[in-house]
């Protein structure tokens, strides 16, 4: 097996077999994450370098009246 294959066969393997729905990934909608999480089950992000979410979960906070000004939202990095 080639290593620089892998991938690729990988892909073509999961689209032929389980469908492509397994292959791509549909957008990040914050509104849907939302009503998914309580104060039990908070939202955490994993990120990889070159992602920030800060701008879609702020202005998503923005909607619901969440803010920093009004004591609401807090933005916590962890790195």
């Amino acid at each position: 097996l080639r290593p620089d294959r892998i991938g690729s066969a990988l892909t073509l393997f999961v689209t032929e077999n389980l469908g492509n729905e397994f292959i791509e990934q549909p957008p990040f909608d914050m509104a849907q994450t939302y009503e998914e999480s309580s104060h039990l089950t908070p939202i955490f992000f994993v990120l990889f370098p070159g992602t920030d979410p800060t701008p879609v979960v702020e202005g998503f906070a923005r909607t619901l009246q969440i803010t920093e000004s009004n004591g609401r939202f807090s933005n916590i990095s962890m790195g």
